[in-house]
């Protein structure tokens, strides 16, 4: 039991593991900004705001622009005004330049503003290949996630006379674990960003205003991370070739932390800007002594073993729209990751060297087309390079270049669409994503190569299907 002990022990010191982003930065945060492959920076409005960017909760939502392209439609069909033709098309293409006053919104409606509440499941089955004979769990490897969101007007509260809105979005693994730290044996080969290692629940929330009315946006939120200490005690620990349970006692003591995270938005007819900030989070364990007492000649192994794990990086992204037509967007968006900022804990940076990572920039490119009112699909494209250059030695940092190619759909269910839904008062979002990704093959060549850790090639690809509901409070 003692041999063990110490071998789990060394694993812990000696295993380093850097973690590539989180399910909303690999597959995104809810199928409809996913399926522009997350370009959406500059326009996103609804409960994933936090996560993209928070400024966003502060635009109109697709329920409240549902009421003002209906007014502009009675009022284009009903049309008495003396203005240019050219004049009226600027308004109808831009529901955010329209006055949004609750009364001349909708004449039956006493609200302008309203609540949402999405929730999706996103499935995802990861092809890992290589060619070691050890494939430990590769075929075992998932990444389906769930996501809720959650927004609040607080016009609710008091008249700002402005868009002023709370949200919350919540991104969390679908396995029913709440959070996994992988500390293993250093040769199994995984990659980073599939299976276990991404079990960790991402959760935003912010607040943002409408500053400048249907013009500019800001916003301001948190990001939550786990941090803490603990300690392990296992007592008369026997030694013997049969398994045994020693007494022991374990103490954990984590709470979260917040960083902040800051965004903004600006809007000019056919033109979107936004810009986000997003602080690194992680789970940090620290101190956690652990003691071991053996029946041995009173044999007493006391260790000083801090953990960190769970890394996102500090993400600022850039991004900008254009509608080419009333109907058709196009969207890119720059996140900058900062992966040189990665640490490792205080315990294992005694043993190993520093892991050789780098900054990356993510390149992403979407376009969306309103098919009819209540139908749209979208396509999208990025490029996600990995933080990892060529490693050699022991210790196994495992990522990919991933292209990522993504195609999504959208329909809007009103009191129009069904007799079925003849009493439906407000609006329900269905939102629909497959993206396919590519993951480059790498070689990962050891300072001192054996049969147990031998030189290898991995590669791989995976396949996402996620699927959303929106309705509106």
């Amino acid at each position: 039991m003692c041999y063990r002990i110490v071998w789990v022990i060394t694993y812990l010191l000696l295993y380093a593991q850097l973690e590539a982003g989180s399910y909303g930065d690999v597959y995104g945060a809810f199928p409809r900004q996913a399926s522009m492959a997350g370009a959406v920076s500059s326009f996103v409005n609804n409960s994933s705001s936090p996560y993209y960017n928070v400024a966003g909760l502060a635009r109109a939502n697709e329920q409240e622009l549902l009421l003002l392209n209906n007014k502009i439609e009675s009022n284009s069909s009903n049309n008495t005004s003396t203005e240019p033709k050219d004049q009226q098309n600027i308004k109808s293409n831009n529901p955010d330049k329209v006055e949004n006053d609750p009364q001349k919104a909708n004449p039956q409606s006493t609200r302008s503003r309203f609540h949402e509440v999405s929730i999706s499941y996103n499935y995802v089955d990861p092809k890992i290949s290589t060619n070691l004979q050890r494939r430990e769990r590769l075929s075992e490897t998932n990444d389906h996630y769930a996501t809720i969101g959650l927004t609040y007007d607080l016009n609710e509260i008091y008249d700002f006379n402005r868009n002023v809105r709370f949200g919350l979005n919540i991104i969390t693994p679908a396995s029913g674990n709440i959070l996994t730290i992988n500390d293993q044996n250093p040769n199994v080969p995984r990659p980073i960003q599939s299976g276990a290692a991404n079990e960790r629940p991402t959760i935003t929330g912010g607040l943002a205003v409408e500053v400048w009315k249907d013009h500019l946006y800001l916003g301001l939120g948190f990001t939550a991370f786990a941090r803490g200490g603990g300690s392990i005690l296992l007592k008369n620990v026997p030694i013997s070739p049969e398994q045994t349970t020693p007494d022991q006692q374990i103490i954990l003591q984590i709470k979260p932390i917040i960083n902040p995270i800051f965004g903004a938005q600006f809007h000019w007819q056919k033109f979107d800007l936004g810009l986000s900030y997003r602080r690194e989070t992680f789970l940090s364990v620290d101190p956690l002594p652990a003691r071991a007492q053996t029946t041995l000649l009173g044999i007493q192994l006391d260790l000083d073993i801090a953990l960190l794990d769970l890394y996102q990086p500090k993400v600022i992204t850039g991004g900008v729209s254009y509608r080419l037509k009333d109907n058709i967007r196009l969207a890119m968006d720059v996140n900058l990751e900062r992966w040189s900022e990665y640490k490792l804990s205080r315990t294992k940076l005694t043993y190993n060297e520093g892991p050789q990572v780098k900054d990356t920039t993510n390149v992403r490119l979407g376009l969306e087309y309103q098919w009819k009112q209540d139908i749209s699909f979208r396509i999208g494209y990025a490029r996600r390079p990995s933080a990892i250059g060529d490693i050699t030695g022991r210790t196994n940092l495992l990522d990919f270049d991933r292209n990522i190619y993504t195609f999504g759909s959208s329909y809007t269910i009103t009191e129009k669409s069904f007799k079925i839904f003849s009493g439906l008062k407000k609006a329900i979002l269905l939102d629909f994503v497959i993206d396919y990704q590519s993951w480059s093959p790498r070689e990962i060549s050891k300072n001192a190569p054996s049969p147990d850790n031998p030189n290898f090639s991995f590669g791989g690809k995976a396949l996402h299907f996620g699927f959303g509901v929106t309705t509106f409070l």
